[in-house]
């Protein structure tokens, strides 16, 4: 009785894996962008090889090799997303046709520094910083204080009459 409770689940794990696996490929084939089919591996790679892999640990023949077909999927677990996120970050760096395929946000250095003041995580469409002349005559971002929409002269001249 037992043998079939582990065949059965071996069998589910397997085929969820699989069918899992047969939808990345589907999904790498389909997409056009690089980004786009570096998630659909990424998918093959962890959940579907996951799967398999945990299905053939349920009927491994003793604790041993479980344990290692185990490992296994613990290193896939933490390796490929990591190794999938370095690439697609490598394509979208080095792609000169970006924009045709996506918006990029250009984080400046006045919002890195207001988010690590605050603990927060930066806006995505924050405004873009006013740009006033320094003594050279070039053209200087001016940074503003986190939390503040607008420096506190203008807004004193906004409630006169």
């Amino acid at each position: 009785m037992i043998a079939w409770i582990r065949f059965l689940l071996t069998a589910v794990f397997v085929l969820a894996g699989l069918a899992v696996c047969c939808i990345g490929v589907y999904g790498v084939y389909r997409f056009n962008y690089a980004a786009n089919r570096m998630h659909a591996s990424a998918l093959n790679d962890t959940l579907g090889i996951g799967l398999c892999l945990v299905g053939f640990a349920i009927s491994a023949p003793d604790a041993f090799t479980a344990v290692k077909i185990l490992l296994v999927v613990v290193f896939y677990y933490l390796s490929a997303p990591v190794a999938s996120h370095l690439l697609c970050r490598l394509e979208i760096e080095t792609n000169e046709q970006r924009d045709a395929y996506m918006n990029v946000h250009e984080w400046t250095l006045a919002q890195e520094r207001a988010a690590a003041q605050a603990g927060a995580p930066v806006q995505e469409e924050a405004p873009e910083p006013a740009a006033c002349a320094d003594e050279d005559g070039a053209q200087a971002a001016q940074e503003e204080e986190p939390g503040q929409d607008a420096p506190a002269d203008e807004t004193e001249e906004a409630k006169r009459p």
